[in-house]
């Protein structure tokens, strides 16, 4: 009986076992089957994202080509490093080269470039962003201290063929926005241009790099009958600051120099400040001064000699002798026409002391003493002759409220050693603190004294110039305005 079942029983292990065997392969089956299906459609969506990523990299070059430029970031001043950092962000074109330049006495007819030994160009990335690092010699912060530099960053045309050749064109005709200037230096160029003004020894260690505001072009912008409205907005120890608009064409050279009154021949600043009229018509110019005056005006012109940046273009339109030119204030002078416009500069209501300047800023007042007027060379004893400008600020001080704080500080210039100066300096505003009290009824003030050496010029000391305007004496008058 037991054999007749042993058969029978082998039989349906084996068909178990197989059974079992089926549907593992089955499952085995399926489950690759499944992998390559998963797999397959991560492929797809990999191809798919792939897809979108290159189509979305296509559409903005695309806008990125199409649409107007656009930079912004931060100037850093390192004097620990001896460098300026840029660090910004674009929707440039990638590899778009950016080319950092710098200039003293940025607001001159004949600036100059101050030279970095190479060029500094930054590469634009991937992401738009660049960084550059202009390097500065080592006395740089000394040599420019007081004085204002401009920072160029500038995007030329490139005419090599490449994409930045296809996205901007050959001459830069396709750049558009803000950024956007004429520039002829020998056919007309259009070129990206973001300026940035520092004011070297001060606080500020970071400026913005950020779009201009442009204002509507006038209807009759270009036109021959010319217009120009201007007026001084703002002013420093240093400079009026005057913001124009006109129908005059984008890269005139707008001049401006300050005048103590109309009987005065020569301005204040010999050299006088310009600025070029921007793409809409209007322009701000800072006008250097050395005092303030009841009678004081602004002047300010363009002639057909002036060093415009599109030359060939103005005097296509104007004339090679502004002739074609008309207008209220188009004047004839000598052999051609110049546009010509004098506006008033507010006065302070403080006549200056002899032989010493006022300047004005945020209702600070500063009386400044050249060193020639009241010392001689070398020397911290008052000069005879001291007594007559003195005299004048002590009328002054005199005139001021209870409790007005003032300062008397004593500058020179970077001739010598420093500590030595630093000490010329201190003792010098103590001899002018101990004549003004002496002589003054001035006990309601409050008086502080500090001598500063050639630490804080105001000029350049690297001419005879500059360095006779940074020896001086300030007195300096706090919160007029209050």
């Amino acid at each position: 009986m037991k054999k007749r079942w042993l058969p029978f029983v082998v039989i349906c292990c084996i068909i178990f076992i197989v059974g079992c065997n089926s549907e593992d392969k089955q499952a085995e089956d399926k489950q690759i089957e499944d992998d390559q299906t998963e797999e397959k459609e991560m492929d797809d969506q990999v191809d798919e994202k792939e897809t979108e990523d290159k189509e979305e990299i296509e559409e903005n070059e695309g806008d990125t080509q199409d649409a107007e430029q656009d930079i912004s970031g931060k100037l850093i001043i390192n004097e620990e490093e001896n460098k300026l950092e840029i660090q910004a962000e674009s929707n440039l074109v990638p590899e778009t080269e950016v080319e950092i330049k710098v200039y003293e006495r940025p607001f001159i007819s004949l600036r100059t470039s101050i030279p970095n030994g190479e060029d500094v160009i930054a590469t634009v990335q991937e992401d738009g962003s660049f960084e550059a690092d202009y390097e500065v010699d080592s006395d740089f912060f000394h040599t420019y201290n007081g004085q204002y530099v401009e920072v160029d960053l500038e995007v030329k045309p490139d005419k090599t063929g490449n994409k930045i050749t296809e996205a901007y064109g050959e001459t830069g005709e396709l750049f558009a926005g803000p950024f956007v200037y004429e520039n002829e230096l020998f056919d007309m160029e259009y070129q990206l241009y973001a300026p940035v003004y520092l004011l070297i020894g001060e606080d500020e260690t970071k400026y913005v790099i950020e779009a201009p505001n442009r204002d509507d072009v006038p209807d009759d912008y270009g036109d021959t009958d010319i217009w120009l409205e201007a007026e001084v907005v703002d002013n420093d120890h240093r400079y009026m600051y005057v913001e124009g608009k006109s129908n005059i064409v984008e890269g005139t050279n707008i001049f401006g120099r300050y005048f103590s009154d109309e009987e005065e021949h020569f301005a204040q600043e010999t050299h006088g400040n310009k600025m070029y009229v921007e793409p809409d018509g209007t322009f701000f110019l800072p006008v250097a001064y050395d005092t303030i005056t009841d009678a004081g005006f602004i002047e300010l012109r363009s002639a057909p000699l002036n060093r415009h940046r599109t030359p060939n273009k103005i005097h296509e339109m104007y004339g090679d002798d502004y002739e074609k030119l008309s207008g209220d204030i188009v004047k004839q002078v000598d052999d051609h026409q110049e546009i010509l416009l004098t506006i008033d500069a507010e006065s302070i209501g403080i006549e200056p002391p002899k032989d010493s300047f006022i300047t004005e800023e945020d209702g600070e007042l500063k009386i400044q003493m050249p060193d020639e007027v009241l010392f001689d060379f070398d020397k911290s004893d008052l000069k005879s002759d001291a007594k007559n400008t003195l005299e004048d600020v002590i009328a002054i001080l005199e005139g001021l409220e209870d409790d007005t704080k003032i300062e008397i500080n004593g500058h020179t210039d970077n001739q010598g050693e420093a500590d030595y100066n630093l000490g010329l300096s201190e003792d010098r505003a103590q001899e002018v603190e101990d004549y003004v009290t002496k002589n003054g009824k001035i006990d309601h003030l409050e008086i502080d004294r500090h001598g500063y050496g050639e630490t804080k010029p105001i000029e350049s000391n690297e001419s005879e110039e500059g360095r006779e305007k940074n020896r001086r004496v300030e007195i300096v008058i706090e919160n007029m305005d209050e």
